[in-house]
């Protein structure tokens, strides 16, 4: 058996499971078994697969075809062009989450060079927005907090891989209890899913991710409910605040930041689908309740 039809293979067996991008996620899958990248991968499609490393490769086959995730698997998994480690002990970092790290790098080329800058990266799971915002601002010191003591074993892994154990403290807590300072920015990815449609989502999500990284109440905003009077007490003058949403919550997230932020600068930004993913809410000095 070549490499090439290996693929074929896997990417035959996947794809009546329902499984998405299956010839990506065989590519993922065979590149891991052998320990290349995608370049050396089709460099030799026509190369015979060695016996050894095909029954490891159908053995991630396998795993996959009962729907565990691919990062899950692979125990990797890249976030904004960083790569991270991953396993079910904290959620996958998903890429809508990637436009939330934008919003911050963009509100942070206004500030000065010489000044450093706080942040606070509420529900850090893996430590994903922790380590991206870590890597693209020198300045910046970052709170990684999460309630999950599992979670923050994830995110202490990637905050080492990347040498940033001077820059990026992860601490235990609920929300913004973990720490006793105000904070120039706060980026937080909250569970947001309603209760209601737990079982409707994919198995990759609801039979191996982690359940309190997801659930939010019968309405989905259980935690952004609590959040809020927190951030107000926690967030500087002309600080920035940047909140993950699911679909269409956004109204109601938009007036429960109007009520705790009467004086700031608020709105929703849409992902690339259109779909408002995420609350900004921008201080002004004096602004809060």
């Amino acid at each position: 058996m070549t490499i090439w039809e290996a693929l074929r293979q896997a990417e035959t067996a996947m794809s009546p499971r329902g499984i998405p991008d299956a010839r990506v996620e065989s590519e993922i899958l065979l590149m891991h078994a052998l320990g290349w990248d995608r370049a050396g991968l089709y460099a030799r499609l026509k190369e015979p697969l060695p016996d050894s490393e095909r029954e490891a490769f159908w053995d991630l086959v396998e795993q996959r075809l009962q729907r565990r995730p691919t990062p899950y698997i692979t125990q990797q998994c890249q976030f904004y062009g960083v790569d991270l480690y991953i396993d079910e002990r904290a959620l996958i970092p998903r890429p809508e989450t990637e436009g939330l790290v934008d919003t911050v790098l963009q509100f942070a080329e206004h500030r000065s060079p010489a000044q450093s800058t706080l942040v606070a990266d509420v529900g850090t799971g893996s430590g994903a927005i922790a380590v991206a915002l870590a890597l693209h601002l020198p300045q910046a010191h970052i709170y990684a907090i999460d309630i999950s003591p599992d979670s923050l074993e994830v995110a202490r892994i990637n905050v080492r891989r990347h040498r940033l154990e001077q820059r990026v403290d992860v601490l235990a807590g609920d929300m913004l209890q973990a720490i006793s300072e105000a904070v120039d920015i706060m980026a937080a990815n909250l569970p947001y899913v309603r209760d209601a449609d737990w079982s409707g989502l994919m198995p990759e999500i609801r039979d191996h991710e982690p359940q309190s990284a997801l659930l939010g109440g019968p309405d989905g905003l259980d935690k952004i409910r609590l959040f809020l009077p927190q951030a107000v007490k926690k967030l500087r003058p002309q600080g920035l605040l940047l909140l993950e949403i699911g679909q269409g919550q956004g109204p109601a997230v938009l007036d429960l930041a109007r009520h705790h932020f009467p004086s700031a600068e608020a709105d929703l930004i849409p992902d690339l689908a259109g779909m408002d993913r995420t609350l900004r809410v921008l201080m002004r000095s004096g602004s809060g309740t």
